[in-house]
């Protein structure tokens, strides 16, 4: 039986282990840096692992605003703004099947909404955090079964 996960069974819990309830979006992805280099015996290309970066993006609606109130006192003291770890989950819905996967150092310096207001506007306003984080480690996984 042929079927797709879909992502709106998401779950996010922020570094005090509360649920964020309005999270709309969230992107956490490995990017690597390389150096292409040349193999002298057989003279081929590849290239050689020099480091990696994890971009994490959360998107999540203006009313979920304690965790960014959180992160913007800390900023306003002089701190980084800083999650020591936030725990994603995906659910299978049809077979009960997660996926969770923990994201720590997770340090905000992207942009940081601090007033929005679109008078014309009908759609709900959100709030985008951005940053790096310095490891993940999946919690639970999905069971290998369901990809034969």
């Amino acid at each position: 039986m042929e079927r797709e996960l879909i992502g709106r069974n998401l779950s996010l819990q922020d570094d005090n282990g509360e649920d964020i309830h309005t999270v709309k979006e969230v992107e956490v992805k490995l990017t690597t840096e390389t150096l292409d280099i040349v193999r002298a015996r057989r003279m081929t290309k590849t290239k050689q692992l020099t480091g990696y970066e994890i971009p994490v993006k959360i998107v999540m609606s203006k009313l979920e605003s304690r965790l960014r109130y959180r992160l913007l006192e800390d900023f306003k003291a002089g701190k980084t703004m800083f999650l020591a770890r936030i725990t994603g989950g995906l659910e299978d819905r049809i077979t009960g099947n997660t996926e969770k996967v923990l994201i720590t150092g997770v340090h905000i310096h992207g942009e940081m909404d601090i007033l929005i207001a679109k008078i014309d506007d009908n759609n709900g306003i959100d709030i985008t955090l951005e940053g790096t984080a310095t490891d993940f480690d999946f919690v639970e996984k999905f069971p290998d079964y369901m990809w034969e």
